[in-house]
């Protein structure tokens, strides 16, 4: 654990004397939380926050924790039991400069076997997947019956991708631990036809379900639940993000944070995106994870039943 957090605060992060930390965790991440704040603080400042855990993925913090979070830290890690990624409380930090780390659903076991890796490999990796995918018409299919196309904009205004690779030196930065994936926010009420989930949504899929796009939005859906939650936010069923895992040490384990990095996979979120350059801001964001997709951009496969 300690050797895990040491390469948290000095790889992932590059944290620095003079600098100063905050750890925001909920009670059911305290030992996770509580060895990076023993490293942390070896280092520099570090400050440990105890928070309400919310209930579900990209809802706010209550108004004190989000105003400790806006309090100047140049560093903040969540290890907390539902994303913070997406919310305003971090975006807003994010502007002012703070590299930030979240850690939603972590695990001991996560801790241990995904987060330590070579993180020059992987953003290697990354980048060298980016260069195959520029373009701007996507086409997703997988044998069970994925066909769906999205679309990230020519050139004067495409959506940026995001090279998640465990790397946050530079101010304004943020990743999730453990990391490895690219993704981009896919043009909104552009995306059409149908995704087949069979890994994760909110949890292991027992029984691969269909999710029917039209518009760029979530239509109707097979998993009751994720249909009941997205339709209860406003515009939750905003198709959200295209995501391709890259973290070899990944493994699909029912926690979305870790089965979204897995490499092989591909993941299609619904919610907001605005964190991912589009224009949807609310207060959810679910990913769901689907195995070997084949991937072809603007007519040329970049990637077949999950190879690159």
């Amino acid at each position: 654990m300690y050797k895990t957090a040491q390469i948290v605060w000095k790889e992932c992060l590059a944290f620095k004397k003079n600098e100063k930390a905050l750890i925001i965790y909920d009670k059911d991440k305290e030992e996770i939380a509580k060895t990076l704040f023993d490293v942390g603080k070896e280092i520099s400042s570090c400050e440990l926050l105890l928070m309400p855990k919310t209930t579900r993925a990209g809802e706010e913090p209550s108004d004190s924790v989000r105003e400790k979070i806006l309090s100047g830290f140049n560093v903040i890690v969540a290890p907390t039991t539902f994303s913070l990624t997406h919310t305003n409380a971090i975006q807003s930090t994010l502007k002012q400069g703070a590299r930030i780390v979240t850690m939603p659903g972590i695990t001991k076991d996560t801790f241990l076997r995904a987060i330590p890796l070579d993180y020059i490999t992987l953003k290697k990796t990354n980048d060298e997947l980016i260069e195959k995918l520029q373009g701007n018409k996507f086409h997703v299919e997988t044998r069970l019956g994925t066909d769906i196309t999205l679309f990230r904009g020519k050139k004067s205004k495409e959506r940026k991708f995001h090279n998640c690779c465990g790397i946050a030196h530079e101010s304004g930065k943020l990743l999730n631990l453990p990391d490895g994936e690219v993704a981009f926010a896919p043009l909104e009420k552009k995306s059409e036809g149908k995704i087949v989930i069979d890994a994760t949504c909110m949890g292991l899929v027992k029984k691969p379900f269909k999710i029917y796009v039209e518009g760029g939005e979530m239509v109707d859906c097979e998993n009751k639940d994720l249909w009941k939650l997205l339709t209860s936010v406003d515009k939750g069923t905003n198709l959200a993000e295209l995501g391709i895992g890259t973290n070899p040490k990944a493994k699909i384990v029912g926690l979305t944070f870790e089965d979204e990095k897995v490499l092989g996979t591909a993941h299609i979120a619904f919610g907001t995106n605005k964190s991912l350059g589009g224009k949807v801001q609310n207060s959810v964001h679910i990913d769901n994870v689907f195995y070997k997709p084949t991937i072809s951009v603007d007519g040329k496969v970049v990637i077949e039943e999950g190879k690159f």
